[in-house]
């Protein structure tokens, strides 16, 4: 599959003008394969699920009934609550690259075993999807952000679950900007990536994805498809007794609800630190 040094070469050759998928050895996206589309999202499980797909997938003859049984045997092993029922979960995301260390497609001409044969004809979507599809954040956020995001995510877990947010990312990244006074520009991925301090606020954010600090009841995975099938609470309540927070966009794309006051103002507080530390 792409190492991280093949992704600069293909910025240019896809909508939005940067890669997001396989991005490092340890940094990937598997999210439109419906990779947090399960009962238990958390690291521990879905890790489990990749490297038992991955051994089980090693021993399967590469052929249209051996990979179909495979399909079969791993559904029936596997709990198959969906938060999102409409929103397919792909059988066949593995762990791939030389040290199985990212998430990535069982199927892919480069995989292993695969002799570079091609056999995502045979997932639910087909091949043609598997090859085209871009998700709404890699064709419509600004390029900045996207560069900032892959180059701090630091691995595929968390990373799938924050390059797909869309609207979290705009809100963020706007409040900067607000800030700032003008929009990001290149000299920002510098200035952030050249400073610990800014790293470890960033990637302090990107945290806040996988936190659920209070009453919040949506689920990790998010469905970023634009299609109005699911969507995230469209309201500035918070929670905390009806309590506003200027933070409200932010909040709501992270599913946090609060259930005091104090906890609101609390994380506006740390919030506030986070922006201060990034445009100061």
């Amino acid at each position: 599959m792409v190492t991280y040094h093949h992704k600069n070469i293909l910025d240019g050759e896809i909508p939005g003008g940067v890669y997001l998928c396989q991005v490092g050895e340890n940094v990937s996206c598997g999210a439109c394969c419906g990779l947090y589309n399960v009962a238990d999202p958390s690291r521990e499980t879905l890790a489990e699920m990749l490297a038992l797909r991955t051994r089980a997938f090693a021993e399967v003859p590469r052929t249209v009934e051996g990979i179909l049984s495979f399909k079969d045997e791993t559904e029936h092993r596997e709990c198959q609550i969906r938060p999102y029922p409409e929103f397919h979960h792909c059988p066949y995301i593995g762990l791939i690259g030389d040290s199985l260390s990212r998430a990535g497609c069982l199927l892919h001409p480069l995989g292993k075993g695969n002799r570079g044969v091609d056999f995502r004809g045979l997932s639910y979507y087909g091949g043609m999807a598997c090859r085209t599809y871009f998700c709404p954040a890699c064709k419509e956020l600004p390029p900045l952000y996207k560069k900032l995001i892959r180059a701090l995510a630091g691995d595929w877990y968390l990373y799938g679950l924050i390059v797909t947010e869309k609207q979290l990312l705009t809100a963020f990244f706007g409040e900067m900007e607000i800030r700032l006074g003008r929009t990001l520009c290149e000299g920002d991925f510098e200035n952030i990536m050249g400073n610990p301090a800014k790293v470890r606020c960033m990637r302090t954010f990107l945290q806040y994805r996988i936190q659920r600090p209070a009453a919040g009841s949506e689920p990790l995975c998010n469905y970023f498809f634009e299609d109005g099938l699911y969507g995230r609470k469209n309201t500035d309540d918070t929670g905390a007794g009806g309590e506003k927070s200027r933070y409200f966009r932010i909040f709501r794309e992270l599913a946090w609800e609060f259930e005091t006051a104090d906890a609101l103002r609390e994380a506006e507080k740390n919030l506030d630190e986070i922006l201060e530390c990034l445009t100061r």
